[in-house]
C-alpha cells in the first residue's frame, strides 16, 4: 500500500467577463504541477442593451468551457468546478446558461458575488507574500474592479466596484486623449460615490487580471515575459502607458507585442482605472501577479469550500 499517495487534483473554470480560464493543479498546499488555459470569450461586450447574451456569444461561451474541462481532465483533474463572475451577473439569461452549460458539459455553474470575487483574488494572490505583513489586491476585471486588503491569508475587506474595463469600455471607449480624459472624469465620480476604504498599510500591493499581464507586456518594449513570475511596475510607468496607448489607434494597439486579440479596446480603459485607484489610494508600485482568482478557489477546495461537480 502507497503510504504517500499522490494529493489529489482538482480544477476549476472560470467564466470572467473578458476571457474564461482554467487552473488544474494538486490540491497540495502549493498548488503543484498547475496546468492553466485560457479562451477569450468576450462576455461582457456580447450582453444586449436588456441584458441577453447573444446566440453566437452563448455558443462561444459552451464551446470554450468544454474544450477547457478536456484540457483539464487530461491535466490529471479528478473534480472539476464551474464558476462566473460579473458579466453572467448582469446577465438576463443567468438560469438558461446554467442549465444550458449543466445539459452540454456536464458542469453546475455556481455565480460568485462581487465580494466572493474580492476574497477569491486575495486568496489566490497573496500566499508568496504572507510574511510581509499588510497585503493590497486590486483585480481590475471586465464588468467590475475588485480591492481586497489583509495581513493572513483571509482578507479583513473585500470589496467589489461596478467598474471594469468592457463597462467603462462601453459607456466611453479611449481612443484619443480627449476620451481619456473624459474617461478618467467617469472614473473619478464613481470612486468619490463608491470607493470608502478602511484606514490600512499595505507592505505590497499585488495586480491580478489580464489589464496587468497587458501592461508587463508593454513595460518589457516586447521582450518574452515569463508568465510564472511577478512583475514590478510604478503609477508613473502605469499613467505613462496609458498616454501612450490613447494617442494609438485601435490598430496600432493590436499590433504591440503581447497584445492579446481583443484587448486592444479595453486596455486603455482598464488602465485608466487602475491609474486612477492607484492615485486614490496612494499607490506608487505594484506587482502584477500571475496568479488569480482560479488559484483562489483552489485554496478554497483545500480548505473545505464546495465549489460543485
Amino acid at each position: 500500500m502507497d503510504k504517500n499517495p499522490a494529493p489529489e487534483r482538482a480544477a476549476v473554470i472560470a467564466i470572467g467577463s473578458n476571457s474564461t480560464r482554467m487552473l488544474c493543479a494538486s490540491l497540495d498546499g502549493g498548488l503543484g504541477g498547475a496546468v492553466r488555459g485560457r479562451v477569450e470569450t468576450r462576455l461582457f461586450l456580447a450582453l444586449d442593451a436588456q441584458g441577453h447574451i447573444g446566440k453566437q456569444a452563448l455558443d462561444g461561451l459552451v464551446a470554450a468551457v468544454a474544450a477547457l474541462k478536456a484540457q483539464a481532465l487530461a491535466a490529471g483533474a479528478q473534480k472539476v468546478a464551474l464558476t462566473a463572475t460579473s458579466a453572467v451577473r448582469d446577465s438576463r439569461d443567468l438560469d438558461t446558461l446554467g442549465l444550458l452549460l449543466k445539459a452540454l458539459t456536464g458542469l453546475q455553474m455556481r455565480v460568485m458575488t462581487g465580494q466572493e470575487e474580492a476574497r477569491y483574488a486575495f486568496l489566490g494572490a497573496v500566499h508568496p507574500y504572507l510574511r510581509e505583513g499588510g497585503l493590497g489586491v486590486i483585480d481590475v476585471g471586465g464588468g467590475s474592479t475588485e480591492i481586497a486588503l489583509g495581513s493572513g491569508e483571509e482578507p479583513a475587506f473585500a470589496h467589489s466596484l461596478q467598474l471594469g474595463a468592457s463597462r467603462l469600455y462601453a459607456r466611453q471607449p479611449i481612443n484619443s486623449p480627449e476620451e481619456m480624459e473624459r474617461a478618467l472624469g467617469i472614473i473619478r465620480e464613481q470612486l468619490d460615490r463608491e470607493l470608502a476604504l478602511p484606514g490600512f498599510d499595505a507592505a505590497r500591493w499585488l495586480l491580478v487580471g489580464g489589464t496587468g499581464t497587458a501592461l508587463a507586456y508593454l513595460l518589457a518594449g516586447g521582450f518574452e515575459l515569463d508568465v510564472h513570475e511577478d512583475h514590478h511596475f510604478t503609477l508613473e510607468q502605469a499613467v505613462q502607458a496609458l498616454g501612450k496607448l490613447s494617442a494609438l489607434s485601435p490598430a496600432q494597439r493590436a499590433a504591440l507585442p503581447g497584445m492579446t486579440p481583443g484587448r486592444e479596446h479595453i486596455l486603455p480603459t482598464g488602465l485608466a482605472i487602475l491609474t486612477s485607484l492607484m492615485d486614490r489610494l496612494g499607490i506608487a508600485e505594484m506587482l502584477v501577479t500571475h496568479r488569480n482568482n482560479c488559484d483562489g478557489y483552489l485554496y478554497g477546495m483545500m480548505g473545505g469550500e464546495g465549489f460543485g461537480n
